[in-house]
C-alpha cells in the first residue's frame, strides 16, 4: 500500500512534530552531502530547529560554510561591516538625544518658561525671532481676513441682485393687476368709479320705448311700510 498524502501545515503534536523533523533534517543532509559529491558543487546549509538548534552542512569545517556565505555575498553584491561600529551608533544616539533635548528647551523658551538662567544676547535673539513669527502670523491673518471680505462682498452683491429682481417681479404683478381691472372697469363702467348709475336710470333702463310690455314705477310713502297703488 501507498503512503498516504501528508497535509501541508504545522504539525500540533509536539512529539510527532521532533520526530518528522529529526527525520527530514537526516534526509535533507544525506541529499546536500551526494549532490556536493557527485557533481561538485560548493553547498552551505543552515537549519534552526523549532527549539532554536543549530544544523549546518558541512559539519566538519566552519570554514568551508563561511566560504560558501562570502561567495554568496560576492556573487549577489552585498557588503557587511567589517568593523564593529557601535561606538559611532553609540555617538550619533547621543548626538540625537542632545537635539532632542535642545528643541525641547527651545519650545519652553517660546512658551515663556525656564528663562532665568538665558543670556541677554539670547533673549534679544528669541524675542527677534518672536517678532518675526508674530509678523508672518499677521501677514497671514489679514490674508484670511481680505478673503472673508471678499466672499461677504459677493454675497452682498448677489443678495442686492436676488432682491431687485423680487422687487421688479413684484411691480410687474401689480401692474398687470392694475391693468386688468381697468379693462373689467371699462366693460362694466356702472360697477366701478364715479358713473355709478342712479335708481332712476335703471328705472327708465326698464321702461324704455324698445320694450313691448310698458310699466309704471311703484311709490315708496316712508309712513307705510306695505307699497300703495300704482297711478
Amino acid at each position: 500500500m501507498g503512503r498516504g498524502k501528508l497535509e501541508m501545515k504545522r504539525i500540533e503534536n509536539r512529539t510527532n512534530r521532533q520526530v518528522t523533523y529529526s527525520k527530514r533534517r537526516q534526509g535533507l543532509m544525506k541529499k546536500t552531502k551526494e549532490l556536493a559529491i557527485l557533481c561538485d558543487a560548493q553547498i552551505g546549509l543552515i537549519i534552526f530547529s523549532g527549539t532554536g538548534k543549530l544544523h549546518t552542512y558541512p559539519e566538519s569545517s566552519n570554514s568551508s560554510l563561511e566560504q560558501t556565505i562570502q561567495r554568496y555575498l560576492n556573487v549577489q553584491g552585498i557588503q557587511l561591516p567589517v568593523q564593529d561600529n557601535r561606538e559611532e551608533l553609540f555617538s550619533e544616539l547621543q548626538a540625537l538625544r542632545e537635539a532632542i533635548h535642545n528643541a525641547e528647551q527651545s519650545i519652553r523658551n517660546y512658551l515663556g518658561e525656564d528663562l532665568g538662567p538665558l543670556p541677554l544676547e539670547y533673549l534679544h535673539k528669541h524675542e527677534q525671532k518672536l517678532e518675526s513669527s508674530l509678523n508672518v502670523i499677521r501677514v497671514r491673518k489679514n490674508q484670511l481676513m481680505q478673503q472673508q471680505m471678499e466672499n461677504l462682498r459677493r454675497k452682498e452683491q448677489l443678495l442686492q441682485t436676488d432682491n431687485g429682481n423680487m422687487y421688479h417681479w413684484l411691480m410687474g404683478g401689480g401692474q398687470l393687476q392694475e391693468q386688468q381691472q381697468q379693462q373689467l372697469m371699462g366693460q362694466m363702467p356702472f360697477i366701478y368709479g364715479e358713473d355709478q348709475p342712479s335708481s332712476s336710470t335703471v328705472l327708465q333702463l326698464g321702461t324704455s320705448s324698445s320694450s313691448p310690455h310698458q310699466y309704471y314705477p311703484y311709490h315708496l310713502q316712508p309712513t307705510h311700510p306695505n307699497l300703495q297703488d300704482y297711478e
